[in-house]
């Protein structure tokens, strides 16, 4: 299985969902790996923090190095543009298709329309690599119905509804809507997979628990159960 991991914004918590996914699906004996194509804020010669943490938790090989590790901490496209480099979907989906495994989960870099470089963004990245899964994670804050509902709507007939899973990140900072919106967004028919996870280190209970759920779903299984 492929899955491919967006977001409705940047630093909500992709790696961290990405890193407890792998890690659920080795403990539930699959050969999985953890693959991030494209990553700026890379000092040169070095491993990206979140491929790095990645890979920590894959027990299937991984081809090092990724096909755009990018020293400046801004947005890709303008990374690769001070770096002299055109991001190229195709050769990040090459690398991608080299890894061999049961599981195998590919996160973007920024937002689901984050620019890679004029007319095209991760959207389009996440089309070309023809997951089985999109996860949409959101964080669990005010605005995130507004946030969520733009992206599915970005990514109608890219990837079927059905098979995109909203993934609530606890945010930092809680508001009063945080705990509301997982509920709210499947009432409003917005999503009709909605679940959530904790804050915290992959390995504490909790956050072992809900990787576990939504490895589940994924998978086939009731996102209820």
């Amino acid at each position: 299985m492929r899955v491919v991991v967006v977001g409705t914004g940047t630093g909500i918590g992709k790696t961290h969902l990405g890193v407890a996914l792998v890690a659920a699906a080795v403990r539930a004996g699959l050969r999985a790996c953890g693959l991030k194509p494209i990553e700026s804020g890379v000092p040169a010669g070095a491993v990206g923090e979140d491929s790095a943490a990645l890979a920590a938790v894959s027990n299937a090989p991984i081809h090092f190095p990724p096909p755009y590790t990018l020293v400046d901490p801004v947005s890709p496209h303008l990374a690769a543009r001070r770096a002299g480099v055109s991001l190229r979907v195709e050769a990040a989906c090459e690398w991608v298709d080299c890894h061999a495994a049961d599981f195998v989960l590919v996160e973007t870099a920024g937002a689901l329309m984050s620019p890679l470089g004029v007319g095209l963004t991760n959207r389009d990245l996440a089309t070309a690599l023809h997951a089985d899964r999109w996860v949409l994670v959101a964080p669990d804050r005010l605005g995130v119905l507004h946030d969520v509902a733009a992206s599915n709507e970005c990514s109608s007939g890219r990837h079927p509804t059905s098979s995109q899973l909203v993934v609530m990140q606890a945010p930092e900072t809680k508001d009063a809507s945080t705990g509301t919106n997982a509920d709210e967004l499947m009432t409003l028919g917005i999503a009709k997979r909605v679940l959530s996870m904790p804050r915290g280190h992959v390995d504490d209970e909790a956050c072992r628990a809900a990787a576990d759920r939504i490895l589940a779903a994924l998978m086939g299984g009731d996102p209820a159960e």
